[in-house]
């Protein structure tokens, strides 16, 4: 998860809106370097930053402003948004506590309510789910990649000359490996790396919710689309967020 990789992502979305009057949040600014960068990165954006504790740094723009607080605080969050971006904020960079259930709360509560129609929301360091450092993370070991036995099985019956050879046995085999491949695969899922899955998820709401294989009111996702790379997620809210989702 290194820095490179991340500014590239920034540079990449976020260069091109430089020089617009951005509404910008920061979720965990540590000693304010990063805000100074933003600061003299977005020369017209409103930079606004929290965290739990005080920023020791001053800014002399007039454009960055800090609050002290807790990210999954939605009244604080709200209070701010009121403040700073009463229309919604542009851009929300994640990088405070990387614990899942605290950027899952801020995440749903500002971008349902906060980040504007066509927004970005950055997310950064969600590999803290597999160190155990953290309070919900855990090491993973990944399943050794192959068929499960009865697949194994099934495979050899269907190439066996005797079963090719009868019709409705040749049928059957065929139907079995059809329906009992393997369905489910155990990801890990701790902590950040959960959350993650979780916004896959929403990524697949027309599949999740189809009128004829799924479950639910149909409705397109809240995403206009989503970018997972090495410890980074990039998320661009839709253009018009569908009334279902509301």
């Amino acid at each position: 998860m290194g820095l490179a990789h991340y500014f590239e992502n920034y540079e990449r979305y976020l260069g091109p809106l430089r020089d617009q009057p951005l509404r910008f949040l920061e979720l965990g600014i540590a000693r304010g370097d990063s805000l100074k960068y933003w600061e003299n990165w977005l020369p017209e954006a409103q930079i606004t930053g929290i965290d739990i504790n005080p920023c020791p740094v001053e800014f002399h723009s007039g454009r960055v402003r800090c609050y002290v607080g807790e990210q999954q605080d939605t009244a604080l969050l709200d209070r701010i948004a009121a403040e700073r971006a009463p229309q919604g904020f542009d851009v929300i960079i994640d990088d405070a506590a990387h614990v899942g259930q605290l950027a899952r709360i801020s995440f749903w509560h500002l971008f349902d309510h906060h980040l504007k129609p066509g927004g970005y929301y950055f997310i950064e360091d969600w590999g803290t789910g597999y160190w155990p450092q953290y309070p919900d993370g855990r090491h993973h070991r990944p399943e050794k990649v192959g068929l499960s036995w009865h697949e194994r099985m099934l495979d050899r019956l269907h190439k066996s000359p005797g079963v090719g050879a009868v019709t409705p046995l040749r049928r059957a085999v065929g139907w079995a490996r059809w329906n009992l491949v393997r369905r489910q695969f155990h990801g890990h899922d701790r902590g950040m790396v959960g959350f993650v899955k979780e916004l896959i998820d929403e990524c697949g709401a027309e599949d999740m919710t189809h009128a004829n294989f799924g479950t639910g009111t149909p409705r397109q996702s809240r995403f206009a689309w989503m970018r997972i790379s090495l410890g980074h997620v990039v998320i661009r809210k839709a253009e018009a967020t569908p009334p279902e989702a509301s």
